[in-house]
């Protein structure tokens, strides 16, 4: 998630929650007070962070007086909003797989019960007439 995003970019550490120690925690804070590429990295990304025309709060003032303006901003909202239940879960497509799925296990089933029922009668039947043949000679 974040984290392994931010260990990425060099500007944290990840510790592991279940085999954390002390000495762990005090190699981490060690390595990223001393180590100037976190310090360099993080300031990076703050700069990043901060470049934009508004802060967030003039944003989501912005964004909320919009919203109002525009009477809840149904040209905003995403086409998913108007699916229904069974569409936007995709159960349509799951259904249609899931028969899919049981016709084609059906035929199979079909086809190889028929294919031994053929192998099974035919030296039966042979068996059978040699038994006959025999008993009329």
């Amino acid at each position: 998630g974040n984290i392994k995003h931010l260990e990425r970019r060099d500007t944290c550490i990840q510790l592991d929650f279940d085999n954390l120690s002390e000495e762990m925690i005090s190699r981490a804070v060690s390595e990223i007070i001393n180590n100037p590429k976190y310090r360099d990295n993080m300031r990076k990304l703050s700069l990043q962070f901060r470049d934009r025309p508004m802060t967030a709060l003039q944003s989501a003032v912005y964004w909320t007086e919009y919203v109002i303006r525009h009477h809840g901003a149904p040209h905003l909202q995403p086409a998913s909003v108007h699916l229904p239940v069974y569409q936007y879960l995709l159960l349509d497509v799951i259904a249609v797989f899931i028969v899919s799925l049981v016709v084609l296990t059906y035929a199979i089933y079909c086809i190889i019960s028929r294919i031994l029922a053929a192998l099974k009668c035919n030296p039966v039947k042979s068996a059978h007439k040699v038994k006959n043949s025999k008993k009329i000679n």
